[in-house]
């Protein structure tokens, strides 16, 4: 397992109830990697592509200080897409060993602060 965390710890819990506009700020995904083929006969056989259901999180931040902004994107930078770190979700408390899924982009709202969206999938 990586050595390297996810700084909770230095960050709030998303805001699930003050976020506007943030779109989905607790979402957790699980998608099952499947060949589908449909027949002449309109019957579909189906198999497995693999046997692993690849899991995703997706959560919003919002009212982010500029201290926290430059924690968030520190620890990207460090990690980018690329390297694997330890996340504990924050509606199931569960750790798991993920990557970010995707790019970041930090907007500022005046007067509130930085939001962002983080997507983070299962290594």
């Amino acid at each position: 397992m990586s050595t390297k965390a996810f700084p909770a710890d230095k960050l709030p819990a998303p805001m699930t109830t003050a976020a506007s506009n943030s779109g989905d700020t607790d979402l957790i995904t699980l998608a099952a990697s499947t060949i589908t083929t449909e027949t002449d006969g309109g019957y579909k056989q189906t198999r497995p592509r693999n046997t692993r259901v690849k899991e995703t999180m997706s959560y919003t931040w919002t009212c982010l200080t500029d201290e926290q902004m430059k924690i968030f994107r520190d620890f990207f930078r460090s990690v980018g897409t690329f390297d694997m770190f330890t996340f504990t979700d924050y509606s199931l408390k569960e750790t798991h060993a993920v990557r970010f899924a995707a790019d970041l982009s930090f907007q500022y709202y005046q007067p509130v602060g930085w939001t962002v969206t983080a997507q983070f999938e299962e290594v």
